[in-house]
């Protein structure tokens, strides 16, 4: 029977990082990608993540909004748990709206000289990752960049169906029905159920389109990556 120890070592073993798999996988490719080194940020005006906004900005309108419906309109804790939910509010938009502003006022020129910058910086980083590539069979690299190729494909035919045509559209249909949302809107606010279950599945729904978003963007870099160390 093997030792607690033996049992260890042998568990060890097992787990190797999926980086050094000597059989090409996106599981492999997708963590070189994440392993690369970042482009330092600009410094902000808040060393802050800007989600942490976004979620503090959330919760203060889930405390708000659930307060305000559940209990009673006229007692004086109702009024206190809703205005910390709005005060939280505001505080999150803040938050996320100055973690995003840079220390230094953007200009055209600064910012083009930053995405050269950035470029310069990513290049060598893109070229390794590519001869990393050519390190496999050229087979493994075949399967691998036709997958990708349908898949990136049917995510493009697919991704309409989620988030409409906005991007074609341009922005004034969204503005447009902001403003019919909130053109008869008073204070205090007194949305019906109905009105926050569509809220929070607009919420939901834009998180689904960003996370969607972000998978075809890395579908689209795997696809330029085989594409090339297949050249």
């Amino acid at each position: 029977m093997a030792t607690d120890k033996e049992g260890e070592d042998a568990g060890a073993a097992v787990h190797y990082d999926v980086a050094d798999s000597p059989t090409l996988t996106f599981a492999a490719l997708n963590a070189k990608i994440d392993a690369l080194p970042q482009f330092p940020e600009t410094p902000t005006i808040l060393p802050i993540n800007p989600k942490w906004g976004f979620i503090a900005a959330a919760t203060g309108a889930l405390v708000g909004l659930l307060s305000v419906k559940l209990l009673p309109s006229n007692a004086i804790y109702t009024f206190i748990l809703a205005s910390i939910g709005i005060l939280v509010e505001i505080v999150g938009v803040v938050v996320a709206i100055l973690s995003d502003l840079p220390k230094k006022w953007p200009t055209f020129a600064r910012q083009r000289r930053e995405f050269a910058e950035q470029l310069d910086f990513d290049l060598p980083h893109h070229m390794e990752l590519v001869t990393w590539l050519r390190t496999f069979p050229v087979d493994q690299r075949k399967t691998l960049g036709e997958f990708v190729t349908y898949r990136h494909a049917r995510m493009k035919e697919k991704l309409p169906l989620f988030t409409g045509s906005i991007e074609k559209l341009g922005a004034l249909p969204v503005l447009i029905a902001l403003y019919l949302q909130f053109k008869d809107m008073h204070w205090p606010p007194h949305p019906s159920w109905i009105e926050i279950v569509l809220i929070f599945a607009l919420v939901y729904g834009y998180y689904s389109s960003v996370r969607l978003i972000s998978e075809r963007l890395r579908l689209q870099l795997y696809e330029t990556l085989l594409s090339k160390a297949l050249t």
